[in-house]
């Protein structure tokens, strides 16, 4: 049987590879944050970076060109996964 890998991704923030299910998947759509919806282009930030805010918030403003409060938007999906 055919050992088969797990994909990985690249954390926009730290640029670590992670199994891809270890990961949040997010797209900047119409200058908001969300979770991929499948269409558009998507971007991957790990857990560990999620934690820290001033790392998260220069991966973020140089993924969506845009420095409109995406903290609190990803803090408030955040409390909605968990």
């Amino acid at each position: 049987m055919a050992n088969l890998k797990k994909p990985e991704r690249m954390c926009i923030s730290c640029r670590a590879r992670n199994h891809k299910d270890s990961m949040t998947r997010l797209q900047c759509k119409d200058k908001k944050l969300q979770t991929f919806d499948g269409i558009g282009r998507s971007f991957y930030i790990c857990k560990d970076c999620l934690e820290d805010e001033k790392r998260l918030e220069k991966a973020l403003y140089r993924e969506c060109k845009n420095k409109d409060g995406y903290l609190l938007q990803i803090k408030e999906m955040l409390i909605y996964v968990r």
